[in-house]
């Protein structure tokens, strides 16, 4: 039996010059839950293609380090693109609070590779 959960979409996240190298935070997943990404909506008007990585952080000390969960995605210039549910693979982000590079935090992040992309989610949360 599937289980159900809660959608939910977060608010337009536009990636201001200087951040792409950095993780900026999407999503952040409450406690005692889980979630998947189940659409994405991107907007780049860049003058080139962006690639997007999602994925979450460890919990590496004293800095945190990115961890990739899905496949890139390429963000053609002047293009809506979208990725519906079918098209992204059933990854599903947790916490996990062991220690370094085992633990993850469960939160997704995305990395891009220029500034300016503006990027919508659509996450299916499951849990308490």
């Amino acid at each position: 039996m599937d289980r159900v959960g809660i959608r939910k979409a977060n608010n337009t996240t536009i990636f201001p010059a200087g951040t792409t190298g950095g993780n900026d935070l999407l999503h952040a997943m409450p406690l005692n839950r889980t979630g998947r990404i189940t659409k994405v909506l991107a907007y780049n008007n860049t003058g080139a293609n962006v690639t997007l990585q999602f994925g979450t952080l460890d919990r590496t000390v004293p800095v945190a380090l990115f961890v990739q969960l899905l496949p890139d995605l390429v963000v053609l210039n002047t293009w809506d693109n979208e990725w519906a549910e079918a098209d992204l693979p059933p990854v599903e982000f947790a916490s996990d609070t062991s220690l370094a590079a085992a633990g993850r935090t469960g939160d997704i992040y995305v990395l891009a590779s220029a500034a300016a992309v503006l990027v919508i989610l659509e996450v299916e949360e499951f849990g308490a």
